[in-house]
């Protein structure tokens, strides 16, 4: 069942399945740009129903889904989004979390871990970047640019945000049509300004550099696990080296998929996850041996 929590002026949606133990904390699930607690709703009772037993969480980030569309460029920031997510851990987590932050959401996730690092037990980055999401192709870039640049919020969602890409087929093979459908729905609800405001801010580690967290991976020091699609260019590219410059990561690339493998490639994506996690757990077992 959907929830609401008022953090920050907005109400984020939220759910929740499985029950855990005090030892097993929860499992926040963050999405990323465009998208939704949605992206998750195949893979959550999997999650939650393994060994052991786990209370997983997903949360809409704002102007996303089902939470507080605003209507306004104001408070549309990747530091607004970490912010609201560490309120969002506070009243919910039940303490220390292992999260899990998705293309933006493992940008919001990151920011997360650096300023509020005690919420934070462990961490899985799965398709994104700490320092540039565009690719090396000058005419791509352009044209991406291009296109945030010209789109006026005014108008409304755009009809679909898809260039047509080989993942877009594997999706609609690998996900019910009942999940599509509401996909669509979810996607056509969302704000359009935060559309404008979020894309821009992603655009702007090409342009300017400002907002690369590279330097300071080191000082992410829980266990994290960098989770990419074999064909997910230019973040499968970077992913090595985002997995070695933090302070205690390991990389995991499923062959294959692309940008969400959590749809197109299910069972290897739970494989991953649930091996991040059980790594998570003997860390943690072993520090209260400590």
């Amino acid at each position: 069942m959907t929830q609401a929590l008022h953090v920050n002026g907005v109400d984020l949606a939220w759910s929740e399945r499985g029950r855990g133990s005090e030892s097993t904390p929860a499992f926040v699930l963050c999405h990323g740009f465009t998208g939704s607690a949605h992206d998750f709703a195949l893979v959550v009772d999997d999650l939650a129903s393994g060994t052991p037993g786990r209370r997983v969480v997903t949360l809409d980030q704002r102007g996303h889904g089902h939470s507080t569309r605003t209507g306004s460029l104001d408070g549309y920031t990747i530091d607004q989004l970490v912010a609201d997510l560490a309120a969002f851990v506070e009243k919910v987590g039940g303490g220390p979390v292992d999260l899990l932050g998705h293309s933006m959401g493992g940008r919001v996730a990151l920011g997360l871990v650096l300023s509020r690092p005690e919420l934070v037990s462990s961490l899985i980055l799965m398709d994104t970047s700490a320092w540039s999401f565009m690719p090396p192709d000058e005419g791509v870039r352009e044209m991406v640019h291009e296109w945030i640049t010209a789109f006026d919020p005014t108008e409304g969602m755009p009809a679909t945000m898809s260039l047509g890409s080989p993942e877009d087929k594997l999706i609609e093979q690998t996900t019910p049509v009942d999940w599509q459908r509401k996909k669509d729905v979810v996607f056509a609800g969302m704000d359009a300004y935060a559309v404008k405001a979020f894309g821009t801010a992603l655009l702007a580690d090409v342009a300017d550099g400002v907002t690369s967290l590279r330097p300071v991976l080191p000082s992410v020091a829980c266990p994290t696990t960098v989770i990419v699609g074999e064909q997910d260019h230019p973040l499968v590219d970077q992913a090595p080296d985002l997995a070695a410059e933090v302070a205690n990561g390991r990389l995991a690339v499923i062959d294959g998929a692309y940008h969400s493998p959590q749809l197109t490639h299910r069972e290897a994506w739970l494989a991953a996850v649930e091996a991040h996690l059980h790594w998570a757990d003997e860390t943690r077992a072993a520090e209260e041996v400590r």
